[in-house]
């Protein structure tokens, strides 16, 4: 039956509505966003056909004018993320599903049931400690319905957590503290990512202390850290990272930090620092630096949908427990230093 709404392009241009249907690698949602033509392209830049959706046909097509210039194979596919329907045609006959769409708090929820329901994979750039967590909680959903289920595929918070999978397994056991921080530089920042953030710092500052969450008032146990070659006034806050490492390292206390708003930008790049603390005192710190965080997050995102095509273990997943630290290593072209 033909789909209306959904049309093919080529090289040679904007087709007509598809009588049928082709399967396609990877349905991206929230394709015409400033993270989501980045990932597209890092996905075609893989080999992978792709099925670019949101809100409106107009941006998308455009996006696959020029993703087609390149001799990509695309789709173009209008759809309501609230709509059961409108998910699940989108979802008919694809591989993976990768979403870009924030705030991924009050987004992801019906993106992950409708692939839950359709057995279909699905991997998120998710950066929100609410939001991580929310899908981290539903591995035994997953495993049930035989599918995996990846969030934080991109610079957040995937460099902080293979940090910390390093000096989790060089300390050799549980510390008994955890610190992160990330520092993003951008060259450019859609409203999608502003209103992401927003969201995620109107929470306050979260941490764990003796494994229970704390939450206080946003500037709360601000410090002043050194990495990525600058002193950077940072600040708790509820972002991936949090829980990514904990589950990571086991830790009872973990705190983990962003830049300050209030504060200017330092350094060059996109860095991350992590620091792990025995239960007897024994301290290790590493480091990562990559470049613009956006590229970053694009290719990282596109190289872990391309590992899970090729087929991983069912279950709910940050990016780096399921595949490994050199997903962003490989993907980004980061450099990492474990103790100076």
């Amino acid at each position: 039956m033909a789909t209306s709404g959904e049309r093919i392009l080529t090289a040679g241009g904007l087709g007509q509505v598809r009588r049928g249907r082709t399967a396609r690698d990877v349905l991206l949602l929230g394709a015409a966003g400033s993270s989501g033509r980045l990932v597209a392209a890092e996905l075609a830049a893989r080999g992978l056909t792709v099925r670019l959706a949101g809100r409106r046909a107009g941006p998308l097509e455009e996006l696959a004018l020029a993703l087609a210039g390149d001799g990509a194979s695309t789709e173009v596919r209008p759809v309501d993320l609230t709509d059961p329907a409108s998910m699940a045609s989108a979802i008919a006959d694809v591989g993976v599903v990768v979403s870009t769409v924030g705030p991924f708090a009050r987004q992801a929820a019906p993106v992950i049931e409708a692939c839950l329901a359709a057995s279909t994979p699905y991997v998120d750039i998710a950066n929100e400690w609410s939001a991580v967590r929310g899908l981290l909680d539903r591995d035994e959903e997953a495993r049930a319905a035989a599918v995996a289920l990846v969030t934080g595929a991109g610079f957040g918070p995937a460099a902080t957590e293979i940090l910390v999978l390093r000096l989790v397994a060089r300390l050799g056991g549980v510390p008994a503290c955890v610190r992160v921080a990330s520092a993003a530089q951008v060259t450019q920042r859609g409203d999608g990512v502003r209103a992401t953030i927003q969201e995620a710092l109107s929470e306050g500052a979260v941490t764990y202390r003796d494994g229970r969450v704390v939450r206080e008032p946003l500037g709360s146990g601000a410090t002043v850290l050194t990495f990525g070659g600058a002193q950077r006034r940072m600040v708790p806050a509820p972002v991936g990272d949090l829980e990514a490492a904990r589950r990571a390292s086991g830790a009872a206390d973990v705190v983990a930090y962003v830049a300050d708003p209030s504060s200017p930008g330092a350094g060059i790049g996109s860095c991350a620092w992590a620091e792990v603390v025995s239960p007897d005192g024994r301290t290790a710190v590493a480091e990562l630096v990559a470049g613009d965080g956006l590229h970053a997050t694009a290719a990282i995102a596109a190289e872990t949908t391309r590992r899970v095509l090729a087929g991983v273990a069912p279950g709910a997943w940050t990016a780096a427990r399921l595949l490994g630290t050199d997903v962003v290593t490989a993907a980004a072209g980061a450099r990492v230093t474990v103790d100076g």
